[in-house]
């Protein structure tokens, strides 16, 4: 089933994409619609991706850089959940209110081991060939611009 442009209007989509080296980043929408179209077509999809990284604990915990953009985000309980999901080798990324108007997403929090798409199972694999960025570098990159669906 496709996510509607209604769906991203109420719901805080967690969304994943893969950069130009295979690293992967977890995405915030916020409920601000700047959701990316192959996102979109597939809520199945992307429920598969999601459920597998919530249930995805890695042997070693590692330790995490915070953005100086992560100020912004004053909520402790937050950022705790930024580090967790950095803490699996994953870009942690967030838009804030001022980044709507922009389309950019910021950077939470990275990874100090980086979890790569060829780690992952093949049925994972084929589901973030999908989520594929080109020209995105999310070691390099403190604000990610998107093309959005809707």
């Amino acid at each position: 089933m496709r996510i509607t442009e209604i769906d991203l209007e109420i719901e805080d989509i967690e969304w994943y994409g893969i950069d130009e080296n295979g690293r992967i980043a977890q995405f915030t929408s916020g409920g601000s619609k700047m959701v990316p179209e192959f996102i979109c077509e597939s809520r199945e999809s992307l429920d598969l991706v999601s459920e597998f990284f919530e249930n995805f604990n890695p042997d070693i915990v590692e330790e995490v850089t915070f953005s100086e953009e992560a100020s912004k985000y004053p909520r402790k309980e937050y950022l705790q959940e930024c580090k967790k999901i950095s803490q699996k080798g994953l870009y942690c990324f967030d838009i804030s209110d001022e980044e709507v108007i922009t389309g950019g997403y910021i950077l939470i929090c990275k990874p100090s081991y980086e979890l790569l798409i060829s780690d992952l199972p093949e049925t994972i694999q084929s589901i973030l060939l999908n989520y594929k960025m080109p020209n995105i570098n999310f070691m390099n990159n403190k604000i990610i611009s998107i093309e959005t669906a809707y």
